[in-house]
């Protein structure tokens, strides 16, 4: 990697922030598990009305980034739920903050532009 004289990466971008909160009736877990093209950000176990578990990623200034994850419910963790949950767009702003709550009937996402919580994917 490239390090500019300030210590900064040329080639990393904007940063963004992914927030992850279990919102689940009846005290049940939510199991999280994200990746990208280059990293496993680990599986994480969300407690009911515990601590949201968050990770930030830099923009690629060549374009691409891409993270995926999959939220996991239920006995066993056997409902879940994978979806693109940050691809990079130059062109729409997001405000720097991706918020995920799981609810019992889907997963429901925010961002620093678009407040409103709605209703994003279903569990299958």
């Amino acid at each position: 990697m490239i390090d500019n004289v300030y210590g900064g990466n040329l080639l990393k971008g904007e940063k963004t922030t992914l927030y992850f909160r279990n919102g689940l009736s009846y005290k049940k877990w939510l199991k999280v598990h994200c990746k990208s093209g280059n990293d496993d950000m680990g599986v994480h176990y969300l407690k009911p009305g515990g601590i949201d578990y968050t990770f930030s990623v830099h923009d690629n200034v060549f374009g691409g980034t891409l993270i995926w994850c999959t939220l996991s419910k239920g006995p066993d963790y056997k409902v879940s739920s994978r979806f693109d949950a940050y691809k990079q767009n130059n062109d729409k702003a997001h405000g720097k903050s991706y918020n995920y709550l799981a609810k019992d009937d889907g997963i429901y996402h925010s961002n620093l532009v678009e407040f409103k919580l709605h209703k994003k994917f279903d569990w299958k």
